[in-house]
């Protein structure tokens, strides 16, 4: 039987070598190991998503064996994820064996970084007449992988899954090739034919659990996930998926637990306050956003690369939007548009920001530099739309949702609802009697998903009527026929 290629972290040479580390590290002494010991401590924190130790083995073992080939090429991997690019240029011009296979391959990586496809496929095509192996063709199918390049990809991994269709590293390719895909039924079958002569292969539970994610079966999700924790009760990944599939159940206390013991665990604190402030913001839990926006904020300069600072500002903005905060979410934009003048969202906040105000004119100019600056005319006017309801300019926000579904009407469903409540504010009670039977037809999960975006108070009786013709159609005593036709 062929070795699982994750055996390793469980054998107990390995789980020494690693329990010495880590004592080492707690008591602040320096301890000598061998350059392979530490290589396969930082591909094992790599592994269970703890980049920052994982840097830090590697670190120790270049100060140890600073010549070490190998430590020097997973630092050079290590610094291509980090997107320290130039860093992991200068060391690679320096790497002392540059005919060696690995490093081949980071200078196709490299390549690849820098969007020379082309160079890349040359580059591959002769790396592979100068090792033909099965080993070789899955190299170049998971570095296109890694890039997102799967038409690319697939023609590589065909031809080592042809040669050897058993190969377990064949097979969980294969498997994360059906997953990016969306072929997940596939792909669970790969993943459990793995499984069945891998059953400790903690990365294949946990790409099983994803799928299952993927398909929303969180039954099987939870599943996999509990044989996953029952090798490693200490997986940082586990316990995030865990945290996930909680959250799709509506069972927040449990996955705050998750993610409780993922913060108490990780070194990496950055990444899990940044999955925690996107968490909370999704739940409108905004003081828990602007808690984690704020520690996110006082690391920087962290590397970077490793966040969307903009994408942070705005997150906190857009928070203390909701809660009445006016002079934070003043400072949150200025610094947000230090780190990126062009991104429109932060505009759009700043434009409704000036509507709490009653500053129209610079609330429009801040818009237009969100029409500008946005991917597509239809996320700026959704979001201008937004800012408008938000802060009561109904006949404004009728005006740009009105826009939106005419130029988008395969979208028009998703703003039924708030073109009925402008209506309603406007008092125009036939037109918001139309949109809310063509929201019950098309979308009526979305009066329940966006009721938060609502006003409250005096407007529930507008809620009781949008969910009594909700009842009346399933019920069919309201025929909505009359009230479909676009040109009424």
């Amino acid at each position: 039987m062929q070795e699982d290629p994750s055996s390793v972290f469980n054998q107990p040479e390995f789980k020494a070598s690693l329990a010495k580390y880590e004592q080492m590290m707690q008591d602040g002494i320096r301890v000598y190991f061998e350059a392979e010991e530490l290589t396969l401590i930082a591909e094992y924190y790599a592994s269970i998503g703890d980049p920052t130790s994982s840097e830090e083995a590697i670190d120790y073992a270049l100060s140890i064996h600073p010549e070490n080939l190998d430590v020097q090429i997973f630092k050079c991997h290590s610094l291509f994820s980090r997107k320290k690019i130039q860093e992991a240029q200068q060391l690679l011009y320096s790497l002392p064996d540059q005919n060696d296979y690995e490093v081949k391959l980071l200078y196709i990586e490299l390549a690849l970084i820098q969007n020379d496809t082309g160079k890349a496929k040359r580059l591959f095509e002769q790396c592979y007449e100068d090792y033909p192996h099965i080993e070789t063709s899955l190299d170049i199918a998971q570095l296109y992988m890694d890039y997102q390049m799967k038409s690319e990809a697939y023609p590589w991994l065909l031809k080592a899954y042809k040669e050897d269709p058993e190969n377990p590293e064949t097979i969980e390719l294969m498997a994360s090739f059906q997953y990016a895909s969306e072929n997940f039924d596939e792909a669970v079958k790969l993943f459990n034919r793995i499984l069945d002569e891998f059953p400790y292969n903690v990365d294949a539970w946990l790409n099983l659990a994803r799928c299952h994610i993927r398909m929303n079966q969180i039954e099987q999700a939870f599943e996999a996930l509990d044989f996953a924790l029952a090798i490693d009760d200490t997986n940082l990944i586990a316990w995030e998926l865990k945290a996930h599939c909680y959250l799709e159940q509506g069972e927040t206390e449990e996955a705050f637990k998750c993610f409780d013991y993922i913060e108490s665990h990780t070194k990496d604190k950055g990444y899990i306050w940044n999955v925690l402030m996107y968490v909370h913001f999704d739940l409108g839990n905004f003081e828990q956003v602007l808690e984690y926006s704020k520690k996110l904020l006082e690391q920087y300069p962290m590397p970077e690369n490793e966040f969307d600072w903009a994408e942070i500002c705005y997150r906190r903005a857009l928070a203390c939007i909701y809660l009445n905060l006016t002079d934070e979410c003043a400072k949150a934009i200025i610094m947000g548009l230090a780190f990126n003048n062009h991104d429109y969202r932060l505009y759009l906040v700043k434009g409704e920001l000036h509507l709490m105000y009653e500053e129209m004119e610079k609330a429009h100019k801040n818009f237009k530099y969100a029409m500008q600056f946005s991917p597509t005319p239809k996320e700026a006017l959704v979001g201008i739309a937004y800012a408008f309801f938000r802060t009561s300019y109904f006949d404004k926000a009728l005006e740009t949702y009105q826009e939106l579904e005419q130029d988008y009407p395969a979208e028009a469903p998703f703003f039924y609802y708030f073109i009925a409540f402008c209506h309603f504010r406007l008092n125009q009670q036939e037109k918001m009697f139309k949109y809310l039977v063509r929201g019950a037809v098309y979308m009526p999960e979305l009066l329940t998903n966006n009721k938060k975006e609502f006003p409250t108070g005096e407007d529930e009786a507008f809620f009781k009527l949008a969910f009594e013709i909700i009842r009346q159609i399933q019920q069919g005593k309201l025929d909505p026929s009359p009230y479909l036709d676009e040109n009424k």
